[in-house]
């Protein structure tokens, strides 16, 4: 697997590149303000462009989505609905090749928030970041925030988590690392919101 985190401008963005390198079938992530910079590192890579997926649909992580599209053959796949996009839900799968990646539902951030896991890495998008999580506007969104954290929390410890910002003191980190430094997800794994409301 080739597998790029790319700074991107704006607040901190980070864009990604997933590709298998046999066939060299890629996806990019949330090109965000700097597309021409991932297009080029995708092009210097010889690399087909099949997936454009968006992790939620906030300004920051799509504005860089038309030119992706005009520049390459690629597939916009969203969990929002959207003329001519494929839409992701909890559980659904894209091929690149023989790589798989697979899609997990963690609204809060956003109703259409998801994570994209590869192998054992896991692009996170606003939901979980390094030391902390996505914003909330509502009690109603933490509760769903909450639950999405938990199902992140299932995977190995050793999955590696890519965010969608440089928010924390490295630009990804372990699950094993969250659980120990990120308040947010030891109040999860306590399974106290009321904690959890107060660390956000």
């Amino acid at each position: 697997m080739l597998f790029e985190q790319i700074p991107v401008g704006g607040d901190r963005n980070l864009a990604y590149i997933i590709a298998d390198e046999k066939s060299k079938e890629a996806a990019i992530v949330d090109p965000s303000f700097s597309p021409e910079k991932v297009l080029a590192r995708a092009n210097e890579l010889k690399l087909k462009i099949k997936f454009l997926i968006n992790t939620h649909s906030h300004f920051d992580h799509i504005n860089g989505n038309e030119c992706i599209l005009t520049n390459s053959k690629a597939t916009l796949a969203h969990a929002k609905p959207a003329e001519n996009a494929l839409l992701l839900q909890d559980g659904s799968e894209l091929k690149l090749g023989e790589l798989v990646l697979k899609i997990i539902a963690t609204p809060g951030h956003t109703q259409d928030s998801i994570c994209i896991l590869v192998e054992n890495k896991l692009i996170t998008g606003d939901t979980l970041f390094i030391g902390d999580v996505g914003l909330t506007r509502s009690i109603e969104n933490a509760r769903l925030e909450f639950a999405s954290l938990k199902k992140i929390l299932l995977l190995k410890d050793a999955t590696e988590i890519y965010p969608a910002h440089d928010y924390g003191s490295v630009p990804f980190a372990t699950l094993a690392h969250e659980k120990l430094h990120n308040s947010c997800i030891i109040d999860v794994l306590k399974n106290d919101f009321q904690s959890f409301l107060r660390d956000k």
